[in-house]
């Protein structure tokens, strides 16, 4: 979820959101239950990694909750995209038959 809202960028104070930055937009965007991703996100909140308010999203009739990364999350993310990056450059290659 952190490299997800990562990926979508960081909003502006004014801006409309997308789907993507709510709880149906990840849900459909990561293949995860509403009910699993309402307690991970309750504890990204508590962790001061996402904070959450009510603003428009484009295609939307009314306002919905809307999850950004903080400062924290966003360095948070920085930090999971350098180990995924790093274990992938460091992981041998072998060819298929000899796994």
């Amino acid at each position: 979820m952190i490299v997800h809202l990562a990926s979508l960028g960081r909003l502006n104070n004014d801006e409309v959101g997308r789907l993507g930055y709510t709880q149906k937009g990840m849900s459909e965007d990561l293949g995860i239950r509403q009910g699993t991703l309402t307690k991970v996100l309750s504890r990204l909140q508590a962790a001061k990694v996402v904070e959450v308010g009510r603003r428009h999203v484009q295609g939307q009739p009314y306002r919905l909750n809307v999850y950004i990364l903080t400062a924290l999350g966003e360095s948070v993310a920085r930090d999971i995209r350098h180990r995924i990056h790093t274990a992938s450059v460091e992981a041998p290659s072998r060819p298929l038959d000899t796994i």
